[in-house]
């Protein structure tokens, strides 16, 4: 999780790199400004292994999460938006992933298991799938229908490229984990908003289409395969040897008490 930073939307300060360890934030002349763990903070992030954790401080009131009310912790991940006294901050990727050398083909035969959710603005709560490329703006033809003001008719689209999700040709106003995007590989969590009230996360995972012939060719290799011969080894590794000495102990004892006897 080193390649997220803090953004400050109205730039008063630089992007703040978030390492591995706690960043907390408190007022300064110009707003917040980071300070000493043990000061006057009034959030904290912490990055560790599970993620990034925003602590607020005990009965601060009026920090917004994506819109949402937080009284003490919330988990943030790449493109979330806080508000706190008036000022924006967002957590944004430092370096988008490439695309993919091949980004022109498509491979048909891999399983798309993913979903484009909606968790925020007209579109909350809907799903779109992705098992076929998809078309995203404000005409009427298009399979994600988005309107508003500065939308164009065709904003983005997203496929398939060598087995992995890509955003191709978006238009002004598309956002990648909070930064500004045109084409973009996309990955399971990421956060993709359109225009300034319409957000989307992607859901879901892929299997490539090499790991279904693979797991296809194995099937085969065990379907064509000869049966196993017959064990001929004999009744000497059918009868259990535990049998053949319980057996051979009876009759030593019965054999004793008989002769012994006399």
């Amino acid at each position: 999780m080193n390649d997220l930073c803090l953004h400050f939307c109205d730039t008063s300060r630089p992007d703040l790199p978030l390492d591995t360890g706690v960043l907390a934030l408190g007022r300064g002349p110009t707003g917040l400004a980071p300070m000493a763990a043990d000061g006057p903070w009034l959030l904290q992030l912490c990055n560790d292994r599970r993620g990034i954790w925003l602590t607020v401080a005990e009965g601060l009131r009026g920090v917004h999460v994506n819109g949402r009310p937080v009284l003490q912790l919330a988990m943030l991940r790449a493109g979330d938006s806080v508000h706190i006294d008036g000022q924006e901050l967002q957590l944004v990727t430092a370096t988008p992933a490439p695309l993919p050398a091949t980004a022109a083909s498509r491979d048909d035969n891999g399983t798309l298991r993913l979903v484009l959710r909606g968790v925020g603005g007209p579109h909350h709560g809907r799903s779109l799938s992705l098992e076929r490329p998809r078309r995203i703006g404000s005409a009427a033809s298009t399979d994600l229908r988005i309107e508003g003001h500065g939308i164009r008719t065709d904003l983005a689209r997203i496929e398939m490229a060598d087995g992995k999700p890509v955003l191709r040709d978006a238009a002004t106003g598309v956002r990648l984990n909070g930064l500004p995007v045109q084409h973009a590989v996309l990955k399971p969590g990421d956060q993709l908003w359109f225009g300034l009230q319409h957000r989307f996360v992607l859901e879901g995972s892929t299997t490539l289409a090499t790991d279904i012939a693979c797991a296809q060719q194995s099937q085969r290799q065990q379907a064509d395969a000869p049966p196993a011969p017959p064990n001929d080894r004999g009744w000497t590794t059918r009868v259990p040897w535990l049998l053949v000495a319980a057996l051979l102990m009876a009759a030593a004892l019965s054999a004793l008490l008989v002769f012994g006897a006399r």
